[in-house]
């Protein structure tokens, strides 16, 4: 690696990963580096200067209302302003037992008081407990809130000044009184009656599971579920909570485990033994596995039983977990098969495998689907002479394509399935341009779409004809299940996918299930870039088969313009090279610590980047490695929202998790909703929330396609802030500028597909700021996703199918 050099413009200093440049640089890229200092790991002491902590018995209490949230960090410390009842003072109360409130609750604190070095005196949180607002101001401020769905701000001070301290008492036995306030009729009174008695059921969950290290909005959640159902939450919380773990999303092992064994589930049960099963095969599928070897799964299953309580050991042996396994098996739960798979040394060897029956399923019928679609009679090849016709494309200017894109073309019209791949600037835009002007010329059906709404608008724009999504293409008539597709696109002869690396087994297998013999389909894709987010290898497995038609481009076409840096060091960071400096497109800034990367970073976005560039902040996309680190997408998320969409008095919020979404957030999907709005709102989708009411207890978000989906506040967990996102999360979209922190502390996650990802992303400009020893391990880091898959078995070796998973008649989600 060169040596950082230092250079220095004016009064400003900075110092760039690459050779200085001839050309100077622009004043705002310059930087002068300042101490962290967040206010929360900064050193306190207690008042009096001891360091050490106090006992229980030498705590204090504080009780008061929640003003307002000051700070939630990555790590969930949370630091917020306590109005006190005494003269209406307020206190700053910080700890990570705070994690989850939201202003307007009553809290009684427990802990000790200290004195930041900045922020001066300070209670720190041991313990939070949640109390009933006692006098008026609380009880406004609890109602305003937000918390009793059809009481919002205006109303709640209606209330109180006419029921005063005894507001809570009226609405709890007397509601009917309410009909004395101004602007409440007998539909409202039913509303904030109804509303009360579901707080006063939560309430109950919330005070059982605090205890348990749940937050309020998930015990909510687990209420929600539930209560749809008929079922009785507390029931199921209490006599089988690994249920929890399939039914409720964002509940995992561990949390349902910790409720389990607090209600005196024993250690050995069968039904914990399962549930700890099924967990790690959940979990190896969020790392992109489709199964995993039984030995593997065991040692696994045994280690997340044991570490923290070796005295279980003996209760879990081997054979103990195999009868487990077994009996999932039994219950169809779980699927154990032989297949040839890759040992130690990368041989094959016939293995014992444990997939989850979803995936089995997927990975099997999309094998089935794939040599169906290939071996179908074509449906293209009457339609013209495609030998002429491509051979007629290398004499015209207007094509002017080279050989490669040449073959590219007319495989995709020979052949009834291949693949494009091809890296940035190689020119597969334009033979996508060719290929669908040829096909439509001879009056051929052809259908383009992408995973996600910016990859299928970004297509669009460039090949001139309609995309769309996958998850679109492929929705079933109304009625329909989700498991099967077939039947649909009745009238494609020719199917184009763009931004293939981002399928996984699920959506590939409901794509190839859509495809009618004889149909057409073309896969493009970047192998060098992130795989899926969801399980499986779909794209580089295909790769693998032989006998399925490829076209790579290699041809690095000469790059003109805004942007050129970019394609240049992507192909650089290809070859295993560090990035090279440009001053028009392509900035390399060193940085300390994580802290002056995060306040830098904000800078940037809010006031350098604009002011200098002359574009909006929303043209600006930050791209972490990480999200739980010191300048990753959670900190920088909630400081980029601070300053880009700071409260006001008559801005609305909501909480979750003690995350503000406030009206104007950018926001993004994180789940698949065919359900949600007009078309359904699929994982990836952008948007803004642009309606946001408190009183009612829903917002409004209008996504950058156009469509618009109603959220009730207990699903915000659908949603993340779009402020920052991982790169994983911006696979498929791209955007006009993109800010890369790179730290030492994201560890095994730099890698070169990772940085060549994000950097991919950006048309006009990318800033990578941090530290240079990063970007150096990114770059020379190149362990192609090892992802345990047998797609490419099964494509070449026929086996019989199964039915899909079934599904819970209560829940409609999986019923592992």
């Amino acid at each position: 690696m060169v040596p950082p050099k230092r250079r220095s413009m004016g009064t400003h200093s900075f110092r760039v990963f690459s050779p200085p440049q001839r050309l100077g640089r622009p004043a705002w890229l310059s930087t002068t580096e300042r101490r962290a200092d967040d206010g929360l790991d900064e050193t306190s002491t207690q008042e009096g200067g001891s360091m050490s902590e106090p006992t229980m018995a030498a705590w204090e209490t504080v009780e008061g209302v929640v003003d307002h949230i000051l700070h939630v960090s990555f790590d969930e410390r949370t630091v917020l302003r306590l109005a006190t009842g005494e003269c209406e003072a307020e206190v700053t109360a910080m700890g990570k037992a705070l994690f989850g409130v939201r202003p307007g609750e009553s809290l009684r604190l427990s802990g000790h008081w200290v004195r930041h070095a900045r922020y001066g005196r300070q209670f720190r949180v041991a313990e939070c407990e949640r109390t009933m607002p006692a006098d008026e101001r609380a009880i406004r401020l609890y109602l305003a809130s937000g918390m009793v769905a059809g009481i919002g701000p205006v109303l709640a001070g209606a209330i109180v000044n006419v029921f005063g301290a005894d507001t809570l008492k009226v609405i709890d036995e007397e509601p009917e009184r309410l009909l004395k306030v101004h602007l409440i009729g007998p539909k409202r009174v039913q509303t904030i009656t109804a509303a009360w008695q579901q707080q006063k059921s939560i309430a109950k969950i919330i005070i059982f599971l605090q205890s348990l290290g749940i937050t309020p909005a998930l015990a909510v959640k687990i209420y929600t579920t539930y209560t749809k159902t008929d079922a009785d939450p507390m029931q199921v919380v209490q006599t089988t909570p690994y249920r929890l773990c399939r039914d409720v999303r964002g509940v995992g092992f561990v949390q349902a485990d910790r409720i389990a064994l607090a209600v005196g589930v024993p250690k050995h049960s069968d039904s914990r033994l399962q549930a700890a099963i099924l967990h790690v095969l959940d979990q190896a599928g969020r790392t992109g596995d489709c199964h995993l070897p039984t030995s593997v799964l065991l040692t696994r299953t045994r280690q997340l039983l044991t570490d923290d309580d070796p005295a279980t050991a003996d209760l879990v042996s081997a054979s103990v977990l195999r009868h487990a396994l077994d009996l999932l098996c039994v219950a169809g739960e779980a699927v154990s098969e032989t297949l040839p798979v890759p040992d130690g040394s990368g041989e094959l060897s016939d293995t014992e495998i444990v997939m989850l029956p979803q995936w089995h399923y997927d990975e099997t019928k999309l094998a089935e689907h794939l040599r169906r679609i290939s071996a179908a009679p074509s449906l293209l090849a009457g339609l013209a002479d495609w030998d002429e016709a491509c051979a007629a494309l290398t004499s015209q200017e207007t094509a002017g394509l080279s050989d490669e894109q040449r073959q590219a073309v007319h495989t995709a019209l020979t052949r009834p399935l291949s693949v494009l791949t091809g890296g940035p600037g190689c020119g597969k835009t334009h033979t996508l341009r060719t290929l669908v002007e040829l096909a439509d010329n001879v009056e051929a059906v052809v259908a383009l779409a992408a995973p996600t709404g910016k990859a299928a608008k970004r297509l669009e724009e460039t090949t001139g004809f309609a995309a769309t999504t996958i998850h679109r293409l492929i929705r079933p008539a109304q009625g329909d299940s989700l498991f099967d597709h077939e039947g649909l696109l009745e009238s494609a002869d020719l199917v184009v996918i763009d931004e293939s690396s981002m399928l996984d087994v699920n959506l590939a297998r409901r794509l190839a299930a859509a495809i009618r013999d004889g149909c057409h389909l073309l896969l493009v894709g970047d192998t060098d870039q992130l795989p899926s987010v969801g399980p499986g290898l779909v794209l580089r497995d295909m790769l693998a088969v032989e006998h399925i038609p490829r076209t790579r481009l290699t041809r690095v076409f000469r790059q003109d313009g805004t942007g050129s840096a970019i394609v240049t060091n992507a192909h650089q960071i290809l070859r295993g090279q560090m990035p090279q400096d440009d001053p028009a497109s392509f900035w390399l800034r060193e940085m300390a610590d994580a802290e002056t990367v995060a306040e830098r970073v904000v800078e940037l976005v809010a006031d350098l980047m604009p002011s200098h560039l002359g574009v909006a902040a929303s043209d600006i996309q930050v791209l972490c490695p990480r999200r739980k680190d010191a300048a990753g997408v959670i900190d920088l998320n909630l400081r980029l929202q601070e300053r880009l969409n700071p409260p006001s008095d008559g801005k609305p919020e909501a909480y979750y998790e003690g995350i503000p979404f406030r009206l104007h957030d950018r926001v993004q999907q994180i789940r698949n909703n065919p359900d949600r709005g007009e078309d359904g709102i699929f994982n990836g989708s952008s948007g803004t929330i642009t309606a946001l009411d408190p009183e009612n207890g829903h917002f409004t978000v209008t996504f950058t396609d156009g469509d618009e989906a109603d959220y009730p506040f207990t699903e915000l967990d659908e949603l993340i802030h779009a402020y920052a996102l991982t790169v994983h999360r911006s696979q498929g979209s791209e955007y006009p500028y993109v800010i890369v922190p790179m730290l030492s502390s994201a560890g095994i996650l730099l890698q070169r597909n990772l940085l060549y990802t994000a950097v991919t992303r950006a048309r006009k400009g990318v800033m990578i700021i941090g530290h240079p020893e990063a970007v150096q391990r990114a770059v020379t880091t190149n362990r192609t996703d090892r992802r345990r898959t047998a797609l490419a078995h099964r494509i070449l070796h026929a086996a019989p199918g199964r039915k899909p998973a079934p599904r819970s008649q209560t829940t409609g989600q999986l019923r592992w």
